[in-house]
């Protein structure tokens, strides 16, 4: 146990970095990160006055073992942001020391991660800076941490060996988490991955994983080192290095899962808590693997994680009971969905599209039934379906957003290949069942629903007309659930989804079609919401365009509500003034769900709108 002195002065040194970390960083969250400007021209200043001696601010990185007052001259003339730097590595060390020592229990958890948090933040910016994006550079910044010097290498390979005592003797999951995300940063930009990949002390990392029948971590921490194995990997110049090196990292991997599944014994050890562990991490791990794949590599990724794939609907099905397991193979699927579907040839998008429907049906065929009898297990089904809703999304953007190079057959013709709109649609019904009114209440997974469906519309508005009836009214009913209960921003994909709909059933002459009819209703209850004062101003301009679609669809329908909705009033002055805004709305304008016509229907809705709420009370 710590003296209660050391837990204030760790919390001073706490506070103390961090306060340092955001003054000599800038907030980089998707943009470049840069060193700023008022830091480089200070560290220019102290050098240009000969205030800094850059050999004198390179011994004393270099020598995080010594004291300052040891090194010549330090105290006096080495640079500032070297010699802040240097201080965070020299507290590093003796954070080493007492590792080495077992006396770990004198540290603290918190000002250990706040240290690697340090160096993450400050690596991103100093350590192997792009100098075309700087007017000037300082003399001292560039020979330490610049491109192409010793002094990156020696800085690269200290943090490697920090982030490696991290991971393999410490527990803390904080601490941990900072290593990986030091350790992700290092490899997330091709520059800066290909000098780690030089370095001694990233290779004993990767021995060392490989080494291990489990890895060098458990859990999601495992996600986080594999992504930054793969992230490595595209800094390596030829396809034929990429895949060699893929092969090092997953060949183990792959293995590991293939002795698991092929046991003859593990049908009747499976539920064992060492078995489950390993599938857990052998899971988590290949989340990583995804998470880390780029263009330059994900079709060789794709080879090793396909096998894996395709086990996976056999698996959800043994591990049904276990929730955890289940989120992590579903999480796999909608990773490979965001991750690498766009790049995947016809071929490959197939087998993905083949394995996505096996695990849903896998999933469907285990959980049909058991939402309503298990109240209990709502939470559960929740993360499932949201999940699931994420899957078949991501599956459906592959139909626009294709950056697959060109595959032939034998013959040389394209390829013909399973859209993504089916696979989705087909998803769709299968989930459809296992949705009801107590699960829509979660705000997320609400909200991700209405986006899928709304998406879906959007894309293929003539596949959803497709689907069995009952399937389409379920979709409907639902769509009237969120126009009127679940908040403004479903009420706006619930329009979005009406507008769609309803502009392709006029487009495409559809009167009389089973859709057509089952949307019939959806304008008398838009008439109503708005009549009513029941919508929000915010979200009027989307409601008036869903409204001027239905009243296109059903024109004849909106006369005889129009002519209803002013008979029941029994105050004549109010029926001549809502008469004349009605004829106001659609004055002028062809009813044909052209965008000109559009327009002008939205110019009228928004000054219907100012004049029916002024006078009209609906009961």
């Amino acid at each position: 146990m710590r003296p209660t002195s050391l837990d204030v002065i760790f919390e001073d040194i706490h506070w103390i970095l961090l306060i340092s970390g955001h003054v000599i960083c800038m907030d980089s969250e998707g943009e470049t990160a840069m060193i700023p400007s008022e830091i480089m021209h200070y560290s220019i200043r102290q050098n240009s006055s000969n205030q800094a001696d850059v050999n004198t601010s390179l011994k004393l990185l270099g020598s995080p073992t010594q004291r300052i007052q040891d090194i010549p001259g330090a105290e006096e003339s080495a640079d500032h942001v070297v010699r802040l730097i240097a201080a965070v590595l020299r507290l590093r060390d003796v954070e080493t020391k007492t590792m080495e020592n077992k006396a770990s229990q004198l540290l603290s958890p918190q000002l250990s991660s706040t240290i690697i948090w340090f160096l993450n933040q400050w690596s991103m910016s100093y350590l192997l800076p792009n100098e075309t994006y700087y007017s000037d550079m300082s003399i001292a910044l560039v020979t330490a941490f610049g491109q192409h010097t010793e002094g990156a290498m020696w800085t690269i390979n200290y943090l490697l060996n920090t982030i490696e005592m991290n991971l393999i003797y410490n527990l803390d999951k904080g601490l941990i988490k900072e290593s990986v995300n030091l350790l992700t940063s290092l490899v997330e930009l091709r520059e800066k991955g290909a000098y780690v990949l030089k370095c001694a002390g990233f290779w004993n990392l990767v021995n060392k994983h490989n080494r291990s029948e489990k890895g060098i971590l458990q859990d999601s921490a495992q996600r986080g080192l594999l992504k930054a194995f793969v992230l490595a990997g595209a800094a390596l110049d030829t396809s034929q290095e990429k895949n060699q090196y893929l092969t090092q990292i997953l060949k183990p991997l792959q293995e590991r899962f293939k002795n698991i599944i092929c046991d003859e014994a593990f049908l009747r050890n499976f539920h064992h808590f060492q078995v489950r562990n390993e599938i857990i991490n052998i899971l988590e791990s290949f989340i990583g693997v995804v998470q880390g794949s780029q263009v330059s590599t994900v079709n060789a990724l794709f080879g090793f994680i396909s096998p894996v794939l395709a086990e996976c609907a056999n698996l959800l099905f043994i591990y049904k009971n276990y929730q955890f397991l289940v989120s992590l193979i579903l999480q796999l699927y909608c990773e490979c969905a965001r991750g690498m579907l766009c790049y995947l040839t016809p071929t490959e998008s197939k087998r993905l599209y083949e394995c996505c429907l096996a695990t849903i049906q896998s999933y469907a065929k285990c959980n049909l039934g058991r939402i309503n009898l298990e109240k209990t297990a709502l939470e559960d089904s929740f993360s499932d379906l949201q999940l699931l809703m994420e899957l078949l999304t991501n599956l459906l953007s592959k139909d626009f957003i294709d950056l697959s190079p060109a595959e032939t057959n034998d013959t040389g013709s394209t390829v013909n290949h399973l859209t993504a709109g089916n696979v989705c649609l087909y998803g769709l019904s299968i989930v459809m069942p296992l949705m009801n009114i107590d699960l829509l209440k979660f705000p997320s997974l609400c909200l991700q629903y209405f986006k899928m469906i709304t998406f879906v519309c959007e894309m293929y508005p003539e596949k959803i007309c497709q689907q069995p009836i009952e399937l389409f009214k379920s979709i409907l009913m639902t769509l009237e659930l969120g126009l009127t209960t679940f908040g403004q921003d479903v009420t706006t994909l619930c329009c979005d989804f009406i507008q769609n709909l309803g502009a392709h059933l006029y487009k495409n002459k559809q009167q009389g079609s089973p859709a057509h009819q089952a949307l019939r209703p959806f304008l008398k209850l838009l008439m109503d919401l708005i009549l009513s004062h029941q919508v929000n101003s915010e979200i009027l301009p989307n409601t008036g365009l869903a409204l001027y679609v239905l009243i296109c669809c059903y024109q004849d329908d909106y006369n005889v509500l129009v002519q209803s909705l002013i008979n029941s009033q029994t105050d004549q002055d109010v029926a001549q003034r809502l008469a004349k805004s009605f004829n106001d709305l659609t004055s002028n304008i062809v009813l044909n769900t052209g965008s000109h016509q559009h327009v002008r229907f939205r110019d009228n809705f928004d000054k219907f709108i100012v004049n029916v709420h002024g006078f009209l009370l609906v009961k």
